[in-house]
């Protein structure tokens, strides 16, 4: 019997224990747009995008805060929240598996909690004016700095430029000097090569003129040779004639002397018989 006491005692000890610890503790509520309530030492308000509508609980936990949209669901601190939407209402689910208190107005405790977030926040706040301060400082250095170096850049570009210039101009003007000495030159050239060829074409017709005088001077003086030639070969035919003749004479008076030689001789030979 002592023993069938102590099974049972102990199996019911085992349920209470196996019981708390798969206990799960939630709350439910539905909430406006603007409503807070407060959770434990979180402080947990309604807000919602006028643009998209959409609903969102905004958790605040030690200055430290969260933002859970409809739909969604996140835990923070050991705690679950998920956020839902019905109609203009917002549905706030809030599970544990360790007991937790809800409020709609802070206690005590809250508060304390609350002015204790908001001397951190301060402080963090506090920090942060020192921080962008102290960045503000060096991005005002900074700035004048790049002030001071667009204005030399803007110096030098200037300078540059007017040097540029200056370049520029004397480049032209040495440009346009060698430009008009070029245009004098090919005008130059030019009025040149038109007397060159006017004194080229004045060459050519003198050149004909020559060539035609010669050919009549040629041809007049083939002619004369012609001419000359005829007249000569009249001349040295006569001559020859002429010449045949005296050659015949003078022959036949050689004949005639020899013959009357011969005669005398034969007659002187008779005679001297």
């Amino acid at each position: 019997m002592k023993r069938k006491l102590a099974l049972s005692i102990f199996i019911l000890l085992y349920i209470c224990i196996l019981g708390n610890a798969l206990a799960i503790y939630s709350w439910t509520g539905k909430l406006n747009v603007g409503d807070e309530l407060y959770i434990n030492n979180m402080n947990i308000r309604i807000d919602q995008d006028r643009t998209t509508n959409i609903t969102a609980a905004i958790v605040d936990l030690e200055g430290e805060v969260f933002l859970i949209k409809e739909g969604e669901k996140r835990e923070v601190n050991g705690i679950e929240i998920s956020v839902s939407s019905f109609n203009d209402y917002a549905i706030i689910h809030i599970s544990s598996k360790d007991p937790f208190e809800v409020k709609f107005t802070p206690g005590i405790l809250t508060n304390k909690t609350l002015i204790e977030n908001l001397e951190k926040e301060n402080q963090k706040l506090k920090e942060q004016v020192q921080n962008l301060t102290k960045e503000n400082e060096q991005l005002k250095d900074e700035n004048k700095a790049l002030k001071r170096r667009v204005s030399d850049l803007e110096k030098q570009l200037k300078e540059t430029k007017a040097q540029d210039v200056s370049k520029l101009q004397a480049q032209n003007n040495k440009l346009t000097k060698e430009n008009r000495e070029l245009k004098e030159k090919i005008a130059n050239q030019t009025q040149l090569i038109n007397s060159l060829k006017g004194e080229n074409n004045f060459l050519k017709q003198q050149n004909n003129e020559y060539k035609t005088l010669i050919s009549k001077l040629l041809e007049e003086q083939a002619q004369k040779s012609e001419q000359s030639y005829i007249e000569k070969a009249k001349k040295e035919k006569l001559w020859g004639s002429i010449l045949l003749k005296t050659i015949i004479t003078a022959g036949g008076i050689v004949l005639l002397a020899g013959f009357l030689l011969y005669r005398g001789k034969r007659g002187w030979e008779y005679a001297k018989l």
